[in-house]
């Protein structure tokens, strides 16, 4: 009887650290969360994924009028796409952020589940289709928005995986109904990280030497530029 009662303690204990673990809003488990002015009124909305308990993919897609009053103006269901991230960037130089959804499924022209990009726009409390790719270039495990080239319109930054299994950066540019190829950098054994801040930066390794840099464009390529 002791046993089964430590065995049941440390399930409990166990369970309690899951739940710590996660952050939550409002009530609602977030999976991941970005901030962007998507409704063009020159404030930044948070925007939430939310997921269920023990679930790999995010459920709904929670759009709060404000940062600090956490109004909600806007909640949609995207759990059939299996949703695994949000960002937000201004892709065409409008000066309205677009949303993106990362999902995981199948397209009508590649029928395998893989990662996706989607992007959306926002208009009347709801949220439509302005881009559903149906990948990159390549596979890749993580994107964001930024803009590297200072035109006004941020560029969508990839990590995609080669054929060999190692890794590169890859840039697109909107080009008024879906995205085009800009700048790549040079090939690495590991990228990870990919942090959008004042800079945008990332972390690599080729050859066991780790760089952590932000990502600059020097002689037509995407380039690491050591900061630390």
């Amino acid at each position: 009887m002791k046993f089964i009662l430590i065995g049941i303690g440390l399930i409990f204990l166990i369970f309690l650290l899951f739940l710590s673990s996660n952050e939550y809003i409002l009530g609602e488990i977030v999976l991941d969360k970005a901030y962007g002015d998507i409704d063009g009124d020159s404030t930044n909305e948070l925007i939430v994924l939310n997921k269920n308990l023990f679930h790999k993919y995010g459920n709904e897609v929670i759009i709060y009028d404000d940062i600090n009053s956490l109004t909600e103006i806007c909640r949609e269901n995207f759990s059939e796409l299996k949703p695994w991230k949000i960002d937000t960037g201004d892709v065409d130089g409008d000066g309205i952020c677009e949303l993106s959804i990362g999902v995981y499924k199948e397209t009508i022209f590649h029928q395998v589940e893989d990662k996706r990009p989607f992007i959306y726009s926002y208009k009347d409390n709801r949220l439509f289709p302005k881009w559903r790719g149906s990948r990159f270039s390549r596979p890749f495990t993580n994107y964001t928005f930024y803009d590297l080239d200072n035109d006004g319109c941020d560029e969508i930054i990839s990590i995609e995986i080669l054929e060999d299994g190692k890794l590169i950066l890859n840039s697109y540019k909107w080009i008024g109904f879906g995205v085009e190829g800009f700048l790549e950098s040079d090939i690495y054994d590991k990228i990870y990280g990919l942090n959008k801040g004042s800079e945008l930066t990332v972390n690599v390794e080729k050859d066991g030497n780790k760089v952590n840099g932000k990502i600059v464009i020097k002689d037509s390529k995407l380039t690491i530029e050591r900061m630390d």
